[in-house]
């Protein structure tokens, strides 16, 4: 069985996250960014794990578009976001992702790791009015703090962890 990791980063956490995933798998793989997918040969891999960055709570449109390739495929993924991980925004954003793998697809499983947000997203957020639901307060800025050292060592080991067990026959 192959399997293709495909993924999808601005910080460089999704990137790197997948490719610790890459190197803890024992099966024929390979791993590409999905910005070079352009002749990409869907039928040659029998399963497929989607690696994308948290946006307005669901996947990264560059991500859903490659999804939308896809038909009948074993499909997990990994995401990554600054969220906390106990937050009710986290289990949001599981349940988004799994939902966009379930259609046309047969999603296998996910797993969300925590990450550090993007220095563009934060100047993007800085730049909101008071009155926006996303504008900078203080425990937001906590909360950057906090995933700012993400994704840590321990999170690259679940990762990896996580995806041997599925995959690594």
């Amino acid at each position: 069985m192959k399997t293709l990791i495909v993924y999808s980063t601005i910080s460089g956490n999704t990137k790197s996250v997948c490719e610790r995933i890459y190197g803890a798998l024992n099966a024929e793989k390979e791993i590409i960014n999905v910005k070079d997918i352009k002749n990409l040969q869907v039928n040659n891999y029998d399963n497929f794990i989607i690696g994308f960055w948290c946006d307005k709570g669901t996947m990264d449109k560059d991500s859903i578009d490659f999804l939308k390739i896809l038909n009948n495929k074993n499909i997990y993924f990994v995401g990554t976001l600054g969220a906390d991980p106990g937050s009710g925004h986290w289990n949001d954003v599981f349940e988004n992702a799994k939902k966009l793998c379930s259609e046309n697809n047969n999603f296998k499983d996910g797993l969300l790791i925590w990450g550090r947000i993007s220095q563009e997203m934060q100047d993007m957020m800085k730049n909101f009015p008071a009155s926006h639901p996303h504008a900078v307060t203080p425990e937001r800025l906590a909360r950057w703090e906090a995933a700012s050292t993400h994704p840590d060592e321990n999170d690259f080991k679940k990762a990896e962890e996580f995806f041997s067990n599925l995959l690594n026959n």
